[in-house]
């Protein structure tokens, strides 16, 4: 009697997990086809804005403040408090990367003739994350906590540049070769930064749950945030005339992003739901705490 109460026990955990395991391919794959969809929708958009000079020196302006002023400022906070000179060397770089991504972008800025004029405090990313996260961006990073979750958050924005300068890669190729090489260089640089990210998040967290968890939570507020963000740059885009419409393709898109923002649509990358993430999993190769100075 005990020893087949034990195996419908054991029966009963194995199929559990096969249930949950099935549930989660299918949740994996719903959300691919959603974000499919979703990056369908931003080529076709991207196609019209880029198709003018000043939509592409519009694009190229934000990238460029993006990779040298918020990002930059983050890094000062973090090597204001760092005390690990391996630590402090890797930042250091990171931080030079950024820098040389940010001229490289204002050189294909200049290229496009247009002057986008300064980029609207309403349409930067990072600032409106800063708000989401009460703060997370720019209060002094002291701890051992505060350097994983400083990383984490710098994982996170490598995460979107990663996905967005693929597509931006594509969507310039027809209009400007030599900007869609440069997205193509600078993308391959965010997935090396990506390694440094996971490495030191790892080697500050004060254990695999509380990084895994933070991680998730980042990434969810970011995904809502981008969401946000990337209507307020379609309206702004639309009421400049930066984007190649007729009347009613403008009044379309319009509809389009107002629709998004009643029933609250995100925008999460390909990386949240990433196995290699999850507390119950082993590091992933390459990114243990020991793989920090290496990535230098």
């Amino acid at each position: 009697m005990e020893k087949a109460a034990t195996k419908q026990q054991v029966d009963g955990t194995q199929a559990a997990r096969t249930v949950k395991a099935m549930v989660a391919r299918v949740q994996a794959m719903a959300a691919t086809a959603r974000t499919a969809r979703r990056e369908r929708v931003t080529r076709h958009y991207l196609d019209r804005l880029l198709a003018s000079p000043r939509g592409r020196a519009f694009v190229l302006a934000q990238a460029a403040e993006a990779e040298a002023t918020d990002e930059g400022h983050f890094f000062d906070l973090i090597l204001a408090h760092v005390a690990d000179p391996a630590l402090a060397k890797l930042v250091r770089r990171h931080r030079a990367d950024e820098l040389g991504h940010a001229e490289a972008f204002r050189a294909c800025l200049a290229r496009t003739g247009a002057d986008p004029g300064p980029v609207p405090a309403e349409l930067r990313l990072l600032e409106r994350l800063e708000r989401a996260l009460g703060g997370t961006l720019g209060h002094e990073v002291r701890t051992p906590r505060e350097v994983m979750e400083a990383y984490l958050l710098l994982q996170v924005i490598e995460e979107r540049a990663v996905t967005q300068f693929a597509l931006f890669e594509q969507a310039f190729r027809q209009h400007d070769a030599e900007t869609a090489d440069t997205f193509r260089a600078i993308a391959k640089d965010e997935e090396r930064h990506l390694r440094y990210c996971h490495a030191i998040a790892r080697r500050y967290a004060p254990d695999e749950l509380t990084r895994a968890t933070t991680l998730r939570r980042f990434r969810e507020i970011e995904a809502k945030v981008f969401a946000e963000n990337a209507r307020a740059n379609m309206r702004h885009a639309l009421d400049e005339g930066l984007v190649e419409l007729d009347p009613l393709g403008r009044l379309l898109w319009r509809a389009l992003g107002a629709f998004a923002a009643l029933v609250g649509a995100t925008a999460p990358t390909r990386f949240l739901g990433d196995d290699e993430e999850r507390p119950d999993q082993p590091d992933h190769p390459g990114t243990s705490p020991a793989a920090a100075p290496a990535a230098a």
